[in-house]
């Protein structure tokens, strides 16, 4: 006979929890993993989930009315689904991210730019819209061997150390710098023109080989 579900409603609660929680961390960490560089255009409020999600952005800039807050202090637990691992790695300044974290305050956008939170502050929707629009489409002209390499090896850079991260972006370069992006771009800079890269390479490992 099989055996009867689990009555106790903590470990339902728990596992709830865990269960739940998983799928907002997977979510995040996708943005995170995303062999494209993704831009976060930010607006208005914010808070708690979308202030954890907005740190595995490539780059991040907001208006300049934007309010930014981590309450789930104040909402009596600690936030579990990226905050407290990324804020971390943005924030230099380890007192003001415990300070944040730990009051639950609220913070307005100059002060975001000011510790790297955003890397820009917009007057308006319509100038933010413009910018992220613009910076994109900068970086979707560049080699899209290049442009995975970079954010690639920053990924790693951010969680090894300097000498790790320098042998693993040797060993990255080994094989992408062989590829005819280099040619490319190479030939376009010495022609001066603007270079037309084919397709990003597939490296997902989800996607079934045609090998």
């Amino acid at each position: 006979a099989g055996r009867s579900p689990n009555a106790d409603p903590i470990i339902k609660k728990a596992a709830g929890v865990l269960r739940n929680g998983g799928v907002w961390q997977r979510c995040h960490l996708a943005i995170h993993k995303c062999r494209k560089p993704v831009v976060c255009a930010i607006q208005k409020g914010c808070y708690g989930a979308a202030l954890e999600m907005v740190c595995f952005a490539d780059i991040r800039m907001c208006t300049s009315d934007c309010v930014f807050q981590a309450p789930e202090v104040d909402l009596g637990f600690a936030a579990d689904v990226g905050g407290n691992q990324m804020l971390p790695k943005i924030i230099g300044n380890d007192s003001l991210l415990r300070e944040l974290c730990l009051t639950g305050r609220t913070f307005g956008s100059q002060e975001a730019f000011s510790f790297g939170l955003v890397s820009r502050v917009c007057k308006d929707h319509q100038e933010l819209s413009q910018h992220a629009l613009q910076v994109a489409t900068v970086i979707a002209a560049k080699s899209p061997v290049a442009t995975q390499g970079v954010k690639t090896m920053l990924n790693y850079t951010r969680d090894h150390s300097v000498e790790d991260s320098m042998v693993f972006g040797l060993a990255w370069n080994a094989s992408m710098i062989q590829s005819n992006d280099t040619k490319i771009a190479g030939m376009a800079f010495m022609q001066k023109q603007v270079p037309v890269f084919p397709d990003a390479p597939v490296l997902d490992q989800e996607i079934p080989s045609k090998l």
